[in-house]
């Protein structure tokens, strides 16, 4: 073995991530159950250089048989398979790194010395069986230094790429867990954050409603108060129930809208008109919890209670190709010149903020004059089939 074949280096890549130390103290053996890969992944540079050592004899002694110039190369290739797990796992322990490469340093060549000396002995006795002429004649006590000398730069260039490649695995290995803990992180971070915009909406809508029951109150409408006392026990029944899932069936938000409708009809009686336009195909869809109370309440407000006559509000759902589009339309007056469509009431901002965190670029959220007056509030979703729910909570 004169020189370190470059389809060495390529094969131990390969065997190295098959066979990359995990975090634990079972490390070791789990790099030995993967030695019969390594004896076949080094036999391959072991023939490439028995290969090389008979093409350059037969220039001296065209009768040089090919199998000598195997039983001299291979075995020492296969003893540097038999090593590797403990180098990799030597290489795993002391790192070369910053503020400790000395100490790993000094390990790493008493363990290229410890691992020479049978590699040296093998080459002794190869060479005795074969009748391959060595440095000089006598005993193995004699020659073992003077192999070692010889075969130093070569075990050393074959040490250092073992652990090379062991470290840049465990390097990809270690920077992969950092990606994932992120990952991880920042998924936590975004459901705390749409946990945080839901419960924002429940005092929200609560606060509004209480309200809305001690006008009935007031005017001594007992029965309407009781309806909508019973509406809202209801409705915070059904949001308690989706606590925790941020993505649900539109049927399920649908029915707690209908809820919700029910207890502002009760106050506004028949001044409250609503027509509902949706496709079956979009019932399955998930969608945001709770996304369209805000704006149906919205245009309840700003299209009906500042007026004395009816309103109407028309609630549309549909299924576009690989979008679901949502739709709530009042009669109202409209938004005023100026308003911000960014900074409009507690609710729309919440339903743009959520919209955001779950979505990105990926949806559209537009809340707009209608041409025939009134306003539109559109949402453009991504399709998702409510089987992929277990996936969104």
């Amino acid at each position: 073995m004169e020189s370190t074949s470059p389809a060495a280096s390529s094969v131990l890549l390969s065997s190295a991530e098959t066979l990359r130390p995990a975090p634990s103290a079972s490390a070791l053996p789990q790099l030995v159950r993967g030695l019969p890969w390594l004896m076949l992944i080094f036999a391959v540079p072991g023939i490439i250089t028995a290969s090389h050592t008979w093409f350059y004899a037969q220039a001296k002694d065209p009768t040089y048989p090919f199998a000598r110039a195997l039983v001299m190369q291979v075995p020492p290739w296969q003893y540097w398979a038999l090593v590797t797990p403990l180098i990799l796992a030597l290489g795993r322990r002391f790192r070369l790194e910053r503020g400790v490469w000395h100490r790993s340093l000094a390990v790493h060549l008493t363990a290229l010395a410890a691992v020479m000396v049978p590699y040296s002995t093998l080459i002794y006795f190869l060479s005795r069986a074969v009748g391959e002429k060595l440095i000089s004649d006598g005993t193995l006590g004699q020659l073992l230094p003077l192999l070692m000398a010889k075969y130093v730069v070569t075990s050393l260039l074959v040490y250092g790429v073992i652990v090379a490649i062991g470290s840049a695995v465990e390097y990809h290995r270690r920077f992969r867990e950092g990606e994932l803990a992120q990952s991880q992180l920042e998924t936590r971070l975004v459901h705390a954050q749409l946990d945080a915009l839901r419960a924002q909406l429940h005092p929200h809508f609560l606060f509004n409603t209480l309200n809305a029951i001690s006008v009935l109150v007031r005017k001594q409408d007992t029965a309407g108060s009781i309806r909508m006392l019973t509406g809202v026990s209801e409705l915070l029944r059904m949001a308690l129930n989706s606590t925790g899932r941020q993505l649900v069936p539109f049927h399920e938000d649908l029915d707690f809208l209908e809820r919700y409708l029910d207890i502002e009809q009760t106050r506004f009686r028949d001044r409250l008109q609503v027509a509902r336009d949706i496709d079956s195909a979009a019932l399955g869809a998930l969608v945001p919890s709770l996304i369209l109370q805000p704006l149906v309440e919205n245009a309840i407000k700003h299209g009906l209670a500042t007026r004395s006559g009816a309103g109407r509000v028309e609630l549309r759902a549909s299924r576009e190709g690989a979008r679901l589009v949502l739709e709530v339309l009042d009669d109202g007056p409209g938004l005023v010149p100026g308003w911000d469509r960014h900074d409009g009431c507690i609710g729309v901002a919440n339903v743009r903020a959520r919209l955001n965190q779950l979505y990105g670029a990926g949806h559209v959220f537009t809340l707009e004059n209608r041409a025939g007056g009134g306003v539109r509030a559109r949402l453009e979703l991504p399709f998702q089939a409510a089987s992929a729910e277990a996936h969104a909570t």
